[in-house]
């Protein structure tokens, strides 16, 4: 599982998460398949490359004071939000082509790195590895033997939720602010699980607790699954597909047969090191999206600790784009799928921007004792093309315990949805709320503060069984309506927000961390009835 790309909030005096080795220069003894590219001593520093991505952003927008700034920060792992602040609004600002561009450069420069062979043989740039002579994969299958699930139930609780019970639900949650109105319709929508059946869904990071694995097998639908080598949980994976009308893919060494009945053998090989096995796994998923027989969508739901988290993220942009070479050359529909971070900059709507203002007006006297930074921002001066039309609200939420890595990696991601929605692509990018899933809850100090989460309304922190639910819900609706006509690429990521109110939230996240640290010790907030 991994961790969940919401809010990770700690006492300002807390352990960092991460592990001291991961802040600092890395040698290139320390890494192998996908690495960043290593200096004239083997030195790969994560900070020199970030800073080096944002600065080809800015560069590629015609401001190169701002450029010339970033690289010569010394001091990026406690500025870069400033600096990455600073070229999300000049994109917003730029002519919309420009902006355009700027996407492209950023991605580039983020994925130039190498790959460095497991057999020891020198790295070769990452965009040209696919020309490595691998190991193919071969590809196991498996069809289940249940009737399709019609509509998806949420459970959240101690109830089960479905018709009357989850419109009143979803309802009660617009209104308190922690989803949008219009996911709340959404929602009610598409928890009708038809629009899945005869698709084929491709999952890098299978394994993730709210990634909808599950309830797309349930509704019938085809699910390439990509994860690392965990045959415990292939196990169950494989078990639980035998029940559903889905079928299961996965991807296994070439020697086993695609129809292979001992499951046990098949769960101890099934998988992939994404970061190891890139080309090869470039290639299986190529072959899946030309093999498939109706639409394929392509989801990414990956995590990994510091600077694993962008190198993971590069190598899943090498399968996007396997994926969609093939779809092009077969002509087959290919639509994306993410679940975007909140805590990096970006467009909120304008009536979740004016709600802060509320918020801040009738906050409980304690908070406002507090003196809590605002996360209130008056509307962007200045954008450009028709996100001009309207005022641009800028979300500046950048999470400075999860650090410039995370952030880099997010907004790869997004810069990847952004591209893949101007070139014609559906893409599915709501924003999801802080979940209790396991890897979160292992982290005591950070397990501690979402039991006082609840202390700052609107905010929530969900259980994974319901957001799961409510994410396959808006995946369903978001795959089988057109895509809007949106003011920019920049404003995919307002549509349909389950942010657990966040959006909504008057204050920074970062600077409530130690109260709610400190409540959900004393008094763990419990759910309304």
């Amino acid at each position: 599982a991994r961790r969940h790309h919401t809010l990770k909030t700690l006492p300002d005096t807390a352990t960092p998460i991460l592990p001291n080795t991961l802040r600092g220069p890395i040698s290139s003894r320390d890494m192998a398949g996908v690495c960043f590219p290593a200096d004239t001593e083997g030195v790969r520093s994560t900070s020199a490359f970030g800073k080096e991505v944002f600065s080809a952003v800015a560069a590629a927008l015609g401001d190169e004071p701002l450029a010339q700034a970033i690289v010569s920060e010394k001091d990026w792992r406690h500025t870069y939000n400033a600096h990455m602040l600073k070229v999300f609004e000049a994109q917003l600002r730029a002519d919309p082509a420009v902006a355009l561009a700027s996407l492209k450069k950023g991605l580039e420069k983020a994925t130039a790195m190498d790959f460095e062979p497991k057999d020891g043989t020198p790295a070769v740039p990452l965009a040209v590895a696919g020309s490595i002579d691998v190991k193919p994969f071969g590809t196991w299958a498996i069809h289940g033997t249940g009737n399709a699930l019609k509509t998806i139930s949420v459970p959240y609780n101690g109830s089960v939720l479905s018709g009357a019970s989850l419109s009143f639900q979803l309802d009660k949650w617009a209104r308190r602010g922690t989803m949008e109105a219009d996911c709340a319709e959404a929602i009610k929508e598409g928890v009708r699980l038809d629009t899945f059946k005869g698709r084929t869904f491709i999952l890098i990071g299978a394994g993730s607790e709210l990634g909808p694995l599950r309830p797309l097998l349930l509704a019938g639908a085809t699910v390439a699954a990509v994860a690392t080598r965990k045959p415990q949980r292939w196990a169950e994976i494989i078990e639980f597909a035998q029940t559903t009308a889905g079928t299961l893919l996965l991807p296994v060494p070439s020697g086993v047969a695609s129809d292979c009945p001992d499951v046990a053998a098949v769960a101890a090989v099934a998988g992939a090191d994404i970061l190891a096995e890139t080309p090869a796994l470039a290639a299986w998923v190529a072959g899946v999206v030309r093999s498939s027989a109706g639409p394929v969508t392509l989801g990414t739901y990956l995590y990994a600790d510091g600077e694993a988290n962008v190198r993971i993220t590069a190598a899943a942009d090498v399968l996007t784009q396997a994926a969609m070479r093939a779809a092009a050359a077969s002509r087959r529909e290919l639509s994306l799928a993410y679940l975007p971070s909140q805590t990096v900059a970006h467009v909120i709507p304008a009536a979740a921007a004016e709600a802060q203002r509320a918020n801040a007006a009738k906050a409980p006297w304690w908070q406002s004792m507090m003196r809590y930074r605002l996360a209130i921002r008056p509307p962007l001066s200045g954008a450009a093309g028709s996100a001009a039309a309207e005022p641009t609200y800028v979300h500046d939420a950048y999470s400075m315990t999860q650090g410039p890595n995370y952030a880099l990696a997010q907004h790869m991601r997004q810069w990847r949805a952004m591209l893949a929605y101007t070139e014609g692509h559906a893409v599915s990018a709501p924003m999801a709320p802080a979940a209790r899933t396991a890897s979160m809850l292992h982290v005591h100090t950070v397990a501690t503060a979402l039991d006082g989460f609840g202390y700052f309304r609107p905010l929530e922190a969900f259980e994974p069984d319901c957001l799961r639910a409510c994410l396959a819900a808006l995946l369903a609706v978001e795959l089988s309506t057109p895509m809007p006509a949106l003011p920019s690429p920049f404003h995919l990521f307002t549509r349909h927000g389950f942010h657990g109110g966040f959006w909504r939230f008057p204050y920074s996240c970062d600077s409530i961390s130690s109260s709610a640290y400190v409540l959900g010790m004393v008094r763990p907030w419990r759910k309304e009835a």
